[in-house]
């Protein structure tokens, strides 16, 4: 249970992480966006060509937000898959940790069997010898 609520820690973290990147990126290209306009704006151009350029500047950064986020989605993809492999290889170690200890274990707990078992028969031997009958 413990080491569960450890991997929940290090997704919500990584989840974090990514949801902080995304947003600042959102707000550079909100930003960006913001004061393209502006700019266009206060240019000294006819009304018509100033629409035309502030049409070109969003289709620009919309297809720029578009490209964002499929890097974004890229990157958050390579990011989990890194993630699932490390967790694979940490998952297989402790298997093989625990594995071998089980088997020191169990092996000690023979020796630890056996031990108990001579002396029980030891002792049986020493009353049995001591008996009157």
């Amino acid at each position: 249970m413990i080491a569960n609520n450890k991997y929940e820690t290090r997704d919500s973290k990584c989840s974090s992480i990514s949801k902080g990147i995304g947003e600042k990126l959102m707000f550079l290209l909100i930003g960006g966006g913001i004061g393209a306009s502006i700019a266009l704006l206060f240019a000294p151009k006819p009304g018509r060509e100033l629409r035309r350029d502030i049409a070109d500047a969003a289709a620009e950064g919309y297809d720029q937000t578009l490209d964002a986020a499929n890097r974004a989605k890229e990157q958050a993809v390579e990011y989990y898959e890194e993630a699932k492999e490390k967790g694979d290889e940490i998952l297989n170690v402790v298997a093989e940790k625990a594995y071998a200890l089980k088997e020191e274990l169990t092996d000690d707990a023979a020796k630890i069997g056996a031990k108990v078992a001579s002396a029980t028969n030891r002792v049986t031997e020493s009353v049995k010898s001591r008996q009157i009958f």
